[in-house]
């Protein structure tokens, strides 16, 4: 890991966004506020509008032709989502799940087409570019790297990840569900399943949990991920 990675860059690593908009808070009074307790699923078509999330978590899946559910990102407080769909009007079959309450603010369309809007907050409008650019990387990141190498090399990447994400520490919570883990990293759970019995076997890890990872080879772990 790089010493100039921000928090942010670290989370995006993992397929987690957080705190890429919070300046856009000073503009929350154009929008509608909306709560949605855990295990709603959010709309996410056009004139839902573009959402601010301020607290909560949210995930966004994606649907392949054949019904297989993809994680892509997990949206946390101070990020802005929905802004795709809200601009260019397309809908791709996906799912907005609400992972813990969640209270958010819609932007409408109509808001963020307006000359005066633009004109106003040319900062706000920067901001959004470079969080789209962000997930654009992350998603084209995930892109090609679902062709290459085995599920094992992936996992050990996504724990190395969380283990520089928590300052290099060996023990933490994951934070994700195996079932998350498999749609995030585009595997079925059985595979997930093999691959961390694979990685317990060799010495790498002795727990892997949603409440703790636990890695007992750093370097190992280290060597399989490269």
């Amino acid at each position: 890991m790089k010493s100039s990675e921000t928090k942010e860059q670290q989370l995006a690593q993992i397929g987690h966004i957080s705190e890429l908009n919070r300046v856009w808070e000073e503009v929350l009074p154009l929008a509608s506020k909306r709560a949605f307790p855990k295990g709603s699923v959010i709309p996410h078509n056009k004139g839902a509008g573009m959402y601010y999330l301020e607290s909560g978590s949210v995930t966004i899946s994606y649907f392949s032709s054949c019904g297989r559910e993809r994680l892509a990102l997990c949206i946390n407080p101070g990020c802005l989502f929905n802004e795709a769909r809200t601009l260019s009007g397309y809908n791709p079959e996906a799912r907005f799940l609400c992972i813990s309450d969640s209270v958010l603010y819609s932007f409408s369309l109509d808001t963020l087409e307006s000359p005066d809007f633009i004109r106003t907050y040319p900062h706000l409008i920067s901001n959004l570019l470079r969080s789209m650019g962000i997930k654009m990387l992350i998603h084209y990141t995930f892109l090609a790297g679902m062709g290459t190498g085995e599920p094992t090399i992936h996992l050990c990447r996504f724990i190395l990840n969380l283990f520089r994400q928590n300052n290099n520490r060996t023990s933490f919570p994951c934070g994700m569900t195996q079932q998350e883990v498999a749609n995030l990293l585009g595997i079925h759970r059985v595979t997930l399943a093999r691959a961390i019995a694979e990685l317990k076997e060799l010495g790498v890890i002795a727990q892997f949990t949603r409440k703790e990872v636990h890695i007992s080879n750093v370097d190992l772990l280290t060597h399989m991920a490269s």
